[in-house]
């Protein structure tokens, strides 16, 4: 086992065990929350996090931290931890079973290892740079569609797709696709990663949300992009596909 299998295997315990504090508080009466920018949080976010946060510092002292719930530390370092506790939280609250526990490990920023375990549905998705994707021990490879004619698109809240300028656009793309639906949040992406859809498309995200998926895409022979084309996590909006797809999924866009 390299290096790299190591972490990904240590990081995956962590994974799972904190993915099961998330599932104890699932369709519980907890206390939700609104934070400053109105997304909602609850009990189990942040006791997920605060776990994932400790057992990390513990097993790979030396790297950052940089978590949706408690910010950054060591975020200067050169490999760092991205945390999404609950990624999916307001489908957790409306006790809908598709959400997921994100880690990701960023080299100088480039995402190199993805986890994502959707403890409702008991799957582990993980990847790593050079490893392919996997889930409960099974490869994952994306669709080879080349054509939105016969492409199944899954997309984000519709809100964010007009609060970032692209509701006409989206109404372009549902003319081009054969479907479109909303499979939200990480759930969309594992669908792409295993074939079952052709692209997903997050026009409103976060570092923690995207990180993790990026290499979980790459592993499976997918291309992951923003909605301005560059292949990077470091914009807001996050898209993910077969390799056959970018071109035409920009253009219907843009």
């Amino acid at each position: 086992m390299n290096e790299l299998e190591s972490i990904l295997s240590t990081a995956t315990e962590i994974a799972e065990r904190a993915s099961e504090i998330a599932l104890s508080y699932f369709r519980q009466a907890i206390l939700i929350e609104m934070k400053e920018n109105l997304t909602p949080v609850t009990i189990a976010d942040k006791k997920t996090e605060e776990y994932i946060r400790t057992e990390l510092r513990l097993s790979f002292p030396g790297f950052g931290i940089c978590g949706e719930e408690f910010g950054e530390e060591g975020s200067e370092q050169e490999l760092v931890w991205t945390v999404d506790p609950i990624d999916g939280t307001k489908s957790f609250i409306k006790g809908i079973p598709l959400f997921g526990t994100l880690i990701g490990l960023l080299q100088q920023g480039n995402p190199i290892l993805g986890i994502m375990v959707l403890p409702a549905l008991k799957e582990t998705y993980t990847a790593a740079q050079g490893m392919g994707t996997f889930c409960n021990g099974h490869q994952l490879h994306v669709s080879h569609k080349t054509s939105l004619q016969s492409a199944f698109i899954s997309i984000g809240d519709i809100d964010c797709f007009q609060a970032s300028g692209y509701k006409k656009s989206l109404t372009r793309l549902m003319d081009k696709a054969e479907f479109v639906r909303g499979y939200t949040d990480c759930f969309g992406h594992s669908c792409v990663m295993r074939g079952g859809i052709d692209a997903m498309i997050d026009p409103v995200v976060s570092i923690w949300d995207v990180a993790p998926l990026a290499c979980l895409i790459k592993e499976a022979g997918g291309d992951y992009f923003s909605l301005s084309g560059n292949r990077t996590i470091h914009e807001s909006s996050f898209i993910t596909c077969g390799p056959g797809l970018k071109k035409e999924i920009l253009a219907a866009l843009q």
